[in-house]
């Protein structure tokens, strides 16, 4: 933490300071967590807005606030200092990147972006470098890790003064090294600005999130923005690199335009780290990976051709760093499971059950396809559509889930403000299009608890009963409340309750 002067902190965002000299302790974009000396930062949200809570940030202490000058909302008429700027949620990653004394410069950080698989992907890369001796720091979807700290995630990309707070505790800790998920929503909010990435793996790009981006042009251009960090980095100590999944076509038009320099992983002959003889079953693969380093026997403990190219990926960039292909090999096999990744719940019962956080077309193809090499029954699929999300990929996702599925169980998936039937009219139209050519059996339960009962009270020995959607999730989010909700969980009671 840097303690210092409103001007020192805030030196490139001022257009309007008062008491220039006076000392700044903290920086909160919570009024609920504003102490005295604090800056509050005023960000405009999806469900209010930061600057409806300015008069209590500056009855907690704030002795500046940094207002958004696209707000309706007057500047407060207080005796605290006030900023305005264009973007304050880009102002506060800057200056929280310098209130910490810019942790990133310091360190090797890699960014992982993409459609699908950033968070195993991270998961991969951070248990090698930790393999291999070098002190790693992990932030992702599932959970941030420093040193032998855990903290739970709220988002993909955390707000830029969790991440900073984060990175500032491994570098006081001697870690050198961070793996970071990074979201196309954080690029595009500028929830990264001012981070000094030196590498990065892009997994693949698939149109996601167009309710938010609007264009594919749009989320594309965000992912853009991580190279573009990248290659504005020049001071780092640490060669610049990119691993890139050379069988997706925009990732790797993405890099290739870049002028930066990139290593390509995949399951394509072209690729320079690939797999081949890959064997799945329900508990992992096996495959060889082939590299310019050589060529191994090497494991994962999660199944499917999608989960092996997530290991390429952070395989190529390791040995990219020089790491010894052996400690990758052996680093793979012992990674630590992803939670809500193909998670089997086991109680005993004669048939599988699956949960996995696939929540757009392309994630439920992969593992359905999946499931449909490993089961020997039927296999009954509970998922839902996101409220308030691209509507444009509803029918993709009943499609899919129909095509490979006996039974489809729709359901709600964090409807939000939408109504939870809306949700699934889409996927349900997507379901009845599969139902013209082949026998498919659904059910609309919009309760998930209940959806997921059903799904459990059907199955049979050798079926498949596959949870999509939610993955490691705890909460389900209505308009007006949120509900503690785990589908794992609610699988288990089930399943206990009944074999009781």
């Amino acid at each position: 933490m840097k303690v210092g002067t409103l001007a020192e902190i805030l030196i490139n965002l001022s257009s309007a300071i008062k008491n220039a000299e006076e000392t700044l302790t903290g920086l909160a974009v919570d009024s609920r967590l504003v102490r005295p000396g604090y800056v509050f930062f005023a960000v405009p949200g999806t469900n209010t807005d930061g600057h409806l809570f300015i008069p209590q940030a500056v009855e907690r202490g704030a002795v500046c606030v940094v207002l958004q000058n696209s707000t309706s909302l007057p500047p407060p008429e207080t005796n605290v200092s006030w900023i305005l700027v264009d973007d304050s949620r880009r102002a506060m990653a800057q200056a929280a990147a310098h209130f910490h004394d810019y942790p990133s410069k310091k360190m090797r950080i890699i960014g992982v972006t993409g459609t699908n698989g950033k968070t195993t992907t991270c998961f991969y890369l951070h248990n090698i470098l930790e393999e291999a001796g070098f002190p790693a720091g992990l932030l992702t979807t599932v959970k941030n890790l420093v040193g032998n700290e855990e903290f739970e995630a709220v988002n993909t990309t955390e707000e830029s003064l969790h991440i900073y707070q984060r990175l500032k505790s491994m570098e006081v800790k001697g870690m050198n090294h961070a793996v970071m998920e990074i979201s196309s929503h954080g690029l595009a909010l500028g929830k990264v600005d001012g981070m000094h990435f030196s590498a990065a793996i892009i997994t693949n790009i698939i149109p996601e999130h167009l309710e938010f981006h609007g264009s594919f042009e749009h989320y594309l251009n965000s992912k853009k923005l991580l190279l573009q960090m990248i290659g504005g980095n020049c001071d780092t100590t640490y060669s610049r690199m990119i691993a890139v999944n050379r069988g997706d076509a925009h990732a790797f038009g993405m890099v290739e335009q870049s002028g930066l320099p990139f290593i390509t992983f995949g399951l394509t002959r072209e690729a320079e780290v690939r797999a081949e003889n890959i064997h799945n079953c329900i508990d992992g693969s096996t495959f060889i990976l082939v590299s310019p380093w050589g060529d191994i026997p090497a494991a994962v403990a999660l199944p499917g051709s999608h989960n092996v190219c997530n290991a390429l990926g952070a395989a190529a960039l390791a040995l990219e760093f020089g790491i010894d292909i052996q400690v990758v090999g052996r680093s793979l096999l012992k990674s630590e499971r992803v939670p809500g990744r193909w998670e089997r719940v086991l109680c005993g019962q004669p048939f599988e059950v699956v949960v996995d956080f696939a929540h757009n077309w392309h994630g439920l193809e992969r593992t359905l396809t999946l499931i449909r090499e490993v089961s020997h029954g039927k296999v009954i699929t509970v998922f839902g559509c996101g409220g308030e999300r691209d509507i444009r990929k509803r029918p993709l996702m009943g499609e899919v889930a129909a095509r490979y599925s006996d039974v489809c169980i729709l359901t709600a998936d964090n409807p939000r403000h939408e109504d939870p039937l809306e949700t699934v009219k889409g996927a349900l139209e997507g379901v009845e299009r599969v139902a013209e050519e082949k026998t498919v059996h659904r059910i609309v339960l919009l309760d998930r608890t209940e959806a997921i009962q059903a799904a459990l009270s059907l199955a049979e020995a050798e079926d498949v009963v596959f949870l999509a959607g939610k993955g490691p999730e705890r909460l389900q989010i209505y308009a007006d409340t949120v509900v503690p909700h785990n589908d794992a969980e609610v699988a288990r009671r089930y399943l206990k309750g009944k074999a009781s």
